[in-house]
């Protein structure tokens, strides 16, 4: 087990923990936060891979109202449950139409809840391959598993994997929708295009790095090598900016993206990493204005390093949410940074102690 700020059995027994070290400058009071139709509803989540070989993953949740961290918010709901065996590895999570859908990586299940009160209402034990990686939702009844071996219709009601798409291969990652199409990272075959309707194959792009996302105005951005690319998602025509880095993919341990859009701004966020390690900056492209990526955006305070995706946007308080740990491959102090989207001022950090792996923030 974790050694690090509560057993399961005092999370079970404490709901609202804090464990917070605060810096920087105060809480946002311009922005109001929506209210609350749920416990889980005015905050954030943080995706914990678990530590391999010895406790499977879990969710912490941001509780703005308390301003605190709340750990293993998912096991505390569902103590009668778990996310796999302590040989997965919990990798992705996505909100879609009030559902949670929680991908755990290396042969664990596909595990569906209430986004809202994190009940737990559907699963599947097993994914195509042992190896689930991501999910997108297409419509209420449908949608789309990303896995090691291509990716897969997935039925929502009930929740079931159906037929296998032909124009996508191996080793699949993140994935978007927009306009008319759907937008897929793949190992074998960079970004692949496809229709949103039939599914039909529409365009490649090839040496994709990193991505897709979505930014404000409904294109599509990637990376390739040193090039910040952006997809027109009705013409699917391309513009292309250099950057003053090398991006680097995750398919050698795979992660979700280390991208992250703006919805106040037509702006993308980069950061930048190793080949295999995290890094310490965070670029910021703002559209049309190519010198906004001469220098980073953010630096990271000195021994702190990305870890999994690592950078996160909450448009409700236009605040970039980046995760670290204190190493370059590993480390047992985690730090959730608050950083005004805007600016780059840090307004606060938070942290929290073992052996989690922060992999990525979801929010509503």
């Amino acid at each position: 087990m974790k050694r690090g700020i509560l057993s399961r059995q005092a999370v079970g027994a404490v709901a609202a923990l804090a464990m917070v070290v605060t810096m920087g400058c105060s809480k946002n009071d311009d922005v109001a936060a929506p209210a609350a139709t749920g416990r889980y509803s005015n905050g954030f989540f943080i995706v914990n891979e678990g530590w391999f070989g010895h406790e499977t993953g879990n969710l912490f949740f941001y509780d703005r109202s308390a301003d605190s961290l709340v750990p293993n918010v998912y096991t505390k709901e569902n103590p009668d449950k778990s996310l796999g065996k302590v040989s997965a590895t919990l990798q992705y999570t996505a909100i879609y139409e009030n559902k949670l859908y929680m991908v755990v990586k290396a042969g664990g299940p596909l595990v569906v809840c209430d986004a809202n009160t994190l009940k737990e209402t559907g699963r599947m034990e097993a994914m195509p391959g042992n190896d689930g990686h991501s999910f997108l939702g297409i419509n209420s009844n449908t949608g789309l598993l990303g896995t090691g071996s291509g990716v897969y219709l997935l039925g929502l009601a009930p929740l079931a994997v159906n037929a296998k798409l032909q124009n996508v291969t191996g080793y699949v990652g993140n994935m978007v929708k927009a306009g008319n199409n759907v937008y897929i990272a793949s190992r074998d075959s960079g970004l692949v295009v496809i229709n949103a309707g039939d599914y039909g194959f529409v365009k490649r792009v090839k040496g994709v790095n990193m991505g897709p996302v979505t930014g404000i105005d409904g294109n599509v951005w990637v990376t390739a090598d040193s090039n910040l690319i952006r997809i027109n998602s009705a013409t699917l025509n391309t513009d292309t900016v250099k950057l003053p880095i090398k991006t680097y993919s995750g398919w050698g341990a795979w992660r979700s993206t280390s991208m992250a859009v703006s919805t106040s701004e037509n702006a993308v966020f980069i950061v930048r990493n190793g080949s295999f390690s995290g890094g310490r900056e965070i670029y910021k492209y703002v559209n049309s204005n190519k010198t906004s990526v001469d220098k980073p955006f953010i630096t990271l305070p000195e021994g702190e390093y990305s870890y999994g995706a690592a950078v996160g946007y909450d448009g409700r308080h236009n605040e970039l949410i980046v995760t670290t740990v204190n190493g370059q491959f590993t480390g047992d102090i985690n730090r959730v940074h608050f950083y005004n989207a805007a600016t780059g001022e840090l307004k606060k950090t938070l942290t929290y102690t073992g052996w989690y792996f922060p992999a990525m923030t979801v929010f509503h």
